[in-house]
């Protein structure tokens, strides 16, 4: 059995998820013996935990549409989803840059401005 799958099935499981939420609230609750120099195996655990955390999250704010239980009981459905979060910040970092670009150019309202004024404005 691949060792990332079995990582991804505990860190998505109930009692690790309210072990990750209750360190992060908690100071005497450590997820491991050693606190600090994880190793890759930890590293990995703590990204998963991070992720499903983020998922679950999502799930219960219904963020997306797209997002159930079951897409996060599969992980091909929840590599899936994971990809189209990212695309879609992605997708709204670049309007925001877009947008922020416009308007330092000094085009406060491209739907009302002709192209013949933006490109004034520009020189």
């Amino acid at each position: 059995m691949n060792i990332e799958l079995v990582i991804r099935n505990l860190a998505k499981s109930n009692y690790f998820q309210n072990l990750y939420h209750s360190s992060k609230e908690v100071n005497g609750i450590h997820l491991f013996t050693n606190i600090n120099n994880f190793s890759g195996l930890q590293s990995l655990f703590l990204y998963w935990l991070r992720t499903y955390s983020m998922m679950y999250e999502d799930l219960a704010n219904k963020e997306s549409q797209f997002l159930t239980e079951n897409v996060i009981n599969d992980h091909v459905r929840a590599d899936a989803y994971l990809y189209y979060k990212r695309k879609k910040q992605e997708r709204e970092l670049n309007k925001y840059r877009q947008e922020k670009k416009m308007n330092d150019m000094g085009v406060k309202d491209l739907k009302n401005t002709s192209i013949f004024e933006v490109e004034m404005r520009g020189k």
